[in-house]
Parts: C-alpha cells; structure tokens; sequence
C-alpha cells in the first residue's frame, strides 16, 4: 500500500499534502488488519472528505458518503467527479459515481479521464456511493428497484473482494426520530462489523454518549486539534485563520430586520463575498427583494428550501464560479445554506440562532484562512421559540459569550459549550425500525405486511407534502413542474390564527400502476393515514416564481383539532356530482406534544373509512415517501 502523501498527490493532484488529520483517516483505511468504527469530530473546511474518500481510492474501497439532504448531496457530486475522473486517468481503471436521492438515481462511468454516458441502473454498483440517510435507509430495508430490490442489502453487508466503508457526514443534523434511526442504524452497521466513519463538527455530548462504542478522532479539541492548527500554520495554509465576532442587539424581528438591512447597505460592495442569514422564508424574501431594488446587479442571489431543486443547483454553481473568480457576491439564505456547503464568504451577517447552527454558519465566513478582516455579525437578543433549543439560562448566558467576544475573534469551543439536546427516544420509531429490520435480515415473517406497506418514517412523524404548479396530465414517466417539498403543518390553515384554505390549490394523489408501468396522479378521493399516500399541491403559475421560489405555503387543509397524538385535518373539494365532500385525513404527532382529548372535532361515523390504503412501490429513481421528509 502505498504512503499518504503518495496516494493524496496521485489522487488529487501533487501539489496536495494531506494534513496529520488526513494521514490519521489515510492508516484506519487502508490497512487491511484494520476494521474502523470512528467517529470523526473535526472542524469545517478541514478537508473530511478527502480524509475519507482519497483512502478508499488508494484502498480499492467502494465507500458510500451519506448526507442529511439532496442539497449536501448535490453540492459533492462535482468534487467526486474530478476525484474519480483523475483516478481513472492514473489507475488506467473505469471508476463509477452513483448518485441515489429521491430527486435522481444514476450512474456515471469514468475511464481513461473520460466521462461516459450516464445510465440510471445502478444497484449500488459503483466505487463511490453518494445518497441522503433516507434513501439509504429505505435500500437498507430492501426497497427500490422491482424484483431488484433484495440486492441493495446484499451490496450493503456482502461487498464481495473489496471492503465497503460507510461515511455518515453532518450527524449533527438529526434530531429526535432522525437520530433514533440513525442511531439504530449504526449499530445494526457496526454489529455486522462493517467499517463506518461518522463525521461532525458541533455534536453534542448528549449525542456522543449514545454511541460510546465508536472510536473518536477528535481534532475540535486537545492536542490533535494543536497538531492540525501546527501543520497549517507551517504550511502556511491559513494565513489568516482567525474572525472577528460583533453581536448587536435587536428586541423585536422588525428591528432584526431593519439592522440587518441597513448593514448589508454599508458593508456591500462589488468585490465581496456577503451571506445574509435570516431564519424565516417570509422576512427573508423582503430584505432580499430590497436590496434587488437598490442596485439590481448580477452577484445578488436568494438561496432557500422552497425554491425549485434545478435552482438552487443554478445558485450555488454561481456562487461558486464567483469564488473561483475570486468576485464578489450578495446571498441572501435561511439555514439551508449553513451545513456543508462550500462557500468561502468575506462577511457573515446573521439573525441570532442556536449555537450550533452559528458554528455551522461561521463556517462558510473566511472558510480556508485566506481571508483578512474577516468579520461575523449576529443581530437580535433571543431566538424565535419556534427555533430555540436553549433554556432561559442558557440564552442569557449565550448572550453574555456572544457579548464578551464581541469585537474580538470568535471563539466557537465556548459556544459549543452552551449546545443543549436532550435525546427524544420515540418508541414507535425504533419499533418500525426494529421489525423492518427483523423482517429483512432475520426473516420474521409475521413483520411482512409492515414491509409490504413500503412504510418507513425517517426524519418525524409529521408528514411532507410536494408543491407543483402542474402534476402531470398524461400516462407517462413524466415529472411534476417545480416540485419542492414542504411540511404538512404549514398547509393546514387554523381559524385561530384568521387564516382559511383557497379553493385554487388542488391536491392530487400520486400512485403506481404495476400493469401499465407508470406513476399516474388523480384528484384526493379517499379520507385516512396521510403515511399511504403520497400526496400533490397544485397551485397557479402565478403562485411560484422561479427566482423567489414558494414565499407562502398554500393553505389547503382545514385543522380539526387532535386526539391523544392523532392529528385530524378536511380537505374541502366536490364528488363526482359537484357536491361539497370532506376528506378526512390523519398523522400522528410527535410523542412531546400529545393534546387534550376534548380539543378534537370528530367526523360523523358514516364518513369515516376503515379500510386500509395499498401502498405502492415507487418505480427506480422515482422519490421514497416523500411525504416523510421535513
């Protein structure tokens, strides 16, 4: 096997030197005596990825890289393209990328540092695997391909002559029924000792302790992370590693708003690099919009979750074609800008958030060290409770850090300090998990129509429903126009708030037709669980815009209060004579938050369905339950 820096500078180009972090990683994975379950805590921007990917090149490993979200997928596909595409090149060896989201499913083929076509077969057949955890897990149950899908847990556990190696990166991202099932996962991995790497940069202890039994690589304290500081000072890698930190004190949104507003005015200028943080969709849109009016250039952008996938894909490839240019750029985001993506920003402005997410955010501002003068500001004095995993003493302590650093460098192991996550075990969620996995890999037959269902909740209880302005009208493989995922909670209109349902928004329910082939879409017809059925929000053109994306989330259902952890909510339309019919629909709430059985309003007897809905399996490429992912 060859050294470190051998491997690195064939595999990335020889002006590459790994780092002590790098080499670390480079001898867990690549001896062949070694069976690695690590758990990698190292700080943004100090080169995860490559630690992991560049050894299992070298190693002949097919290495899967799990992500918490198709944007964090989206954002590696181009940096392991040029990794394989040089791999191919100096192995003299084809080397195959498989993407596999709920978005898209292909495989991609280099050889001879060419690219071949791409193909959607794949089965997992590829040296480098890049996947969300919910499409993982769903293959890790054996769903998927039609009479293919019992091959995905083959290549999961039976890699064949070479080793797999599974990378979990940005665990810190899950929560609550999302960590339950990664956890369990986990641990399903590492009893079948298979090696696994699970990286983060801001877990907290809480987290940590739930998997005791992994092996940490810490380089966010002690004296690896010294090390690594040394090795960058002396390769002069960081000329100026540090920013500076101001907090300014806001009470209410607006004035949040308007002092963000009013600094982005005085600090924007061509040649620099600005992100623009505010928490909601519907304050961010505004300041955006703003300063759109002020000087309507082309370096000004709007990054959001309710944007259309194929624009924030045309956004970031932007922003990162200015950086390459070393130009400037105005982006305005939310949070969904602030995990993994690589973006290097001369000045960070933010609304106040959890510590955690200000860790993450600080991250994108002066990311390789190069930059001098690099500043971070935080504006407003608490976090929307909506947002807040912090206790009233822990937010006024946070106040006091962020005061006490403010005008000096940022300091994030204080911060890290104050992150509070109480583990929120859901029983129902390690039950699925339980008996899926007892079904697949233990043949517990009495589990099968729980797998015959198709069921598997990944992220929470609460379901996700797609927006589109138009589902599609023929028979066909045909995709759904500016489709974006949204929660369900933010459908439902409540009379509390003065807020009622608008009769232009139809919802469509997708399902699989096994004799024709083909996914068709039909008016909701059926009341019952929302968890079988895969469900559409038609709006106007007029609704969407492919700049600003989804502002609002269309209200169309009507909240009919709960029962124990049961959600009811109507869905008003017509039958088949144009009279005025209610579907009644149902989820389950998370287990914190159970009401009062006297706050529920229940449909007359006659008009409730007992019978059960047939999920269907969706085709190869077409999105698992999309319903489930927040």
């Amino acid at each position: 096997m060859s050294s470190a820096l051998t491997a690195y500078q064939q595999f990335a180009g020889e002006k590459f030197t790994p780092n002590p972090m790098q080499e670390k990683l480079f001898a867990f994975l690549t001896a062949e005596d070694e069976n690695p379950a690590l758990l990698l805590k190292a700080p943004t921007g100090s080169g995860k990825t490559e630690a992991v990917l560049i050894p299992s090149l070298a190693a002949k490993r097919r290495l899967f890289l799990i992500f918490p979200s198709r944007s964090l997928v989206d954002d590696q596909i181009s940096r392991c393209e040029k990794y394989l595409q040089r791999a191919s090149k100096e192995v003299n060896e084809p080397y195959a990328l498989v993407v596999d989201t709920g978005a898209e499913s292909q495989r991609t083929v280099f050889t001879k540092g060419e690219r071949k076509e791409h193909g959607r077969r794949h089965l997992y057949d590829g040296d480098v695997i890049l996947t969300t955890f919910d499409k993982f897990l769903y293959r890790f149950f054996g769903f998927g391909e039609p009479n293919k899908s019992y091959i995905f847990p083959f290549r999961i556990h039976q890699s064949g002559e070479r080793k797999n190696v599974f990378c979990f990166d940005e665990v810190h991202a899950y929560d609550q029924v999302a960590f339950v099932n990664f956890e369990r996962l986990i641990k399903a991995l590492y009893k079948a000792s298979l090696d696994m790497v699970v990286m983060t940069a801001t877990m907290p202890d809480t987290y940590q302790n739930e998997l005791h039994f992994l092996d940490t690589v810490d380089y966010i304290t002690g004296e690896d992370k010294l090390n690594l500081e040394s090795w960058q000072v002396q390769k002069q890698e960081r000329h100026h590693p540090n920013k500076t930190i101001t907090h300014i004190a806001a009470e209410t949104q607006t004035e949040v708003t308007d002092k963000i507003q009013a600094c982005v005015s005085g600090q924007y200028e061509l040649g620099k690099r600005i992100i623009v943080t505010i928490e909601t969709i519907k304050d961010l849109v505004p300041a955006y919009m703003d300063m759109k009016a002020q000087d309507d250039g082309e370096n000004i952008f709007l990054y959001h979750g309710r944007l259309s996938n194929p624009q924030r894909k045309k956004v970031y490839n932007k922003l990162k074609k200015l950086e390459a240019a070393d130009k400037g750029y105005l982006l305005f985001t939310t949070s969904a800008i602030e995990v993994g993506c690589d973006l290097d920003a001369h000045l960070l402005i933010t609304e106040l958030c959890n510590p955690d997410s200000l860790i993450q955010r600080a991250g994108r501002c002066n990311r390789k060290g190069q930059i001098p003068n690099a500043e971070i500001v935080v504006l407003g004095n608490k976090i929307p409770s909506f947002f807040s995993i912090l206790s009233e003493e822990k937010m006024a302590k946070y106040i006091e850090k962020l005061q006490q650093q403010s005008g000096s460098n940022f300091n994030p192991g204080d911060i890290l300090k104050l992150m509070e996550y109480e583990l929120h075990s859901d029983y129902r969620a390690e039950v699925l998990f339980d008996m899926l996995y007892e079904y697949v890999y233990e043949a517990r037959l009495e589990n099968k129509p729980l797998h015959d269902r198709g069921l598997v909740i990944t992220r929470g209880f609460e379901p996700s429903i797609t927006l589109t302005t138009q589902v599609p009208v023929e028979e066909a493989k045909h995709l759904p126009k500016n489709a974006v995922s949204v929660s369900l909670s933010s459908c439902i209109a409540r009379a509390a708030d003065n807020e009622s349902v608008n009769s232009d928004f139809k919802v469509f329910q997708r399902f699989y037709d096994k004799y024709n082939e083909v996914f068709k879409f039909e008016l909701l017809k059926r009341p019952g669980s929302i968890y079988f059925k895969e469900l559409f929000i038609q709006v106007p053109e007029s609704f969407f815009s492919e700049e600003l994306g989804y502002v609002e989330p269309p209200k169309v259902f009507e909240s009919r209060g709960t029962q124990g952890y049961r959600q009811n909510l109507v869905y008003k339309t017509t039958d088949e004579n144009d009279k005025p019919k209610d579907i009644w629909l149902y989820y389950l709430k998370d287990l914190e938050n159970p009401e009062a059985e006297d706050t529920v309003q229940l449909q007359s007897p006659e008009t409730i369905s007992v019978e059960p809905e047939k999920s269907t399996e969706p085709l190869e490429g077409a999105e698992q339950l999309t319903l489930f992912e927040r």
